[in-house]
């Protein structure tokens, strides 16, 4: 039996009682009846009916269109009209409660019972899809990613909240709108092909990028599937912002990038320790070998060659370890460094004590041209590399009775320190190789000295290190100026 509840809303008694006898006998439930439309709408608020027979010319002021207009604000309650009279404003006033059905008096048994089994239904239909609705809606709304339902002609049917926040646009801006409104010329010009691909497949997922309101471009990956193909047929994508995913990948290309460096670079170091460690090495084994087998049979002359040519090998490769040790700290990020002011003046001297020996083999004179009261903030040991290493390479690189000098001038705050020889000088295509540790190079000196090719590399790092730069001017023959900048720490 069918128990739903009905309240009748009847001006004539006797009509009332009529139809309340009609629904008792089709097994509902009447509440009581009601003849204006005020009693109409404080029944409706106080019993919640679910059904209400609603006639629309009632004693008072207040008629039924107007009293199921009120009651509609406050309950979705299904009204089905009661009237005499049908003409067509009427039924168009009537229209817009949106009543369930519109009833002629008299109305006989059967049809009520049709009228009421209808509008019951429909109702509970209508809570069903609308419940549906709610749950899709939620679901909708609570997914990560941004939801944009199209059609096949790109027109936007529907978008989640998540996509509205992405690309900064109100729902009500969207729907309606066609999908070139946030897409990108390339994204534009692809859509075609990916339209025809979805008219075949069942989905496709690709990756492009959307123009948001402001300009900005969104990184996205879109999984689209067809929904339906019936008319203009429906699409769903769900768009993911994969901007952090790209900054990842690119981080990750990067990070190959450096790796292939430092293995590149540390095969180049393997590449110098296996020459120029063996060289020196070797020449020491020779030498140990001539002295153990002909010592006895050679001059003072000639032991004091071979002394001299162990202790030019000695100084190399003592000279090559001690670059590599620096370069290989450095590179770990180990190396500490402790800036104290001092004079340069001392600091130059000292090293052009150190190379002395060797410029006097070859005749060159060493010449210091530093303002005995210019101080440099800087790590000692950092500059004594710097300057030893330059040195070096200005008296290897001098032919005999040539001059090195070493000079200092002041540029704002910084100190630009200078070693020049009158050697033999580089070509561009030298130059452009010198601080390359891929493509780094050794030559021999004027006299046949030999080198690592990493002392301008590890000068050129601490030189950074020290905030400042390095710079080489060079002609072939016509000699080399190596200058770098120190920050000045005091200068009267």
């Amino acid at each position: 039996m069918n128990r739903a509840r009905i309240l009748i809303v009847e001006d004539e008694a006797i009509l009332a009682m009529t139809l309340e006898e009609k629904l008792t006998r089709l097994g509902y439930s009447v509440l009581k009846s009601v003849s204006t439309g005020e009693d109409a709408l404080a029944e409706a608020r106080e019993e919640r009916p679910d059904l209400v027979l609603m006639d629309i010319r009632l004693s008072g002021d207040m008629d039924g269109i107007t009293a199921a207009g009120h009651i509609k604000s406050f309950s979705d309650v299904p009204i089905i009209y009661l009237t005499g009279h049908s003409d067509e404003p009427l039924l168009q006033r009537a229209k817009q409660t949106e009543p369930y059905a519109y009833l002629i008096k008299p109305v006989s048994i059967q049809e009520l019972k049709a009228s009421l089994e209808m509008a019951l239904h429909q109702y509970d239909q209508d809570k069903k899809l609308e419940e549906s609705e709610k749950r899709y809606r939620s679901i909708v709304e609570n997914i990560n990613d941004a939801m944009i339902i199209h059609d096949f002609e790109g027109r936007v049917m529907d978008v989640n909240e998540n996509a509205c926040l992405m690309l900064g646009y109100e729902r009500s801006e969207l729907i309606g709108s066609d999908l070139s409104l946030f897409s990108t010329p390339l994204a534009l010009s692809r859509l075609g092909e990916r339209m025809d691909t979805l008219q075949k497949e069942q989905g496709i997922v690709f990756e492009t990028r959307l123009v948001s309101k402001d300009g900005t471009y969104v990184p996205a990956e879109v999984s689209a599937k067809v929904v339906s193909r019936e008319s203009a047929g429906v699409v769903q994508s769900f768009v993911r912002d994969i901007t952090e995913r790209k900054q990842y990948e690119e981080e990750i290309v990067q990070k190959n990038e450096q790796l292939e460096k430092a293995l590149a670079e540390r095969d180049k170091f393997f590449s110098i320790i296996a020459h120029d460690l063996r060289s020196p090495l070797i020449g020491f084994l020779v030498f140990i070998r001539m002295l153990n087998d002909k010592i006895g049979k050679m001059s003072l002359e000639e032991i004091e060659r071979l002394a001299k040519e162990m202790k030019h090998s000695a100084k190399n490769l003592y000279n090559l370890l001690e670059n590599l040790l620096e370069w290989s700290l450095i590179q770990r990020g180990v190396r500490d460094h402790v800036r104290v002011s001092c004079c340069l003046a001392d600091i130059v001297r000292e090293n052009v004590d150190l190379i002395q020996t060797s410029a006097m083999h070859k005749n060159i004179t060493l010449k210091s041209q530093i303002p005995e009261n210019l101080y440099v903030f800087t790590d000692k040991s950092m500059l004594k590399m710097i300057l030893r290493n330059l040195l070096t390479n200005a008296v290897k690189f001098s032919r005999t009775n040539a001059e090195v000098e070493v000079s200092a001038r002041t540029e704002g705050s910084s100190a630009v320190v200078s070693v020049a020889d009158s050697g033999v000088g580089m070509d561009q295509e030298m130059l452009s190789r010198l601080f390359m540790p891929d493509k780094m190079t050794s030559r021999k000196g004027t006299a046949r000295e030999k080198g690592t090719g990493l002392g301008l590399i590890l000068c050129k790092e601490f030189v950074k290190i020290h905030g400042g730069k390095i710079r080489v001017e060079s002609k072939p023959g016509q000699g080399t100026k190596v200058s770098f900048s120190l920050p000045i720490h005091n200068y009267k």
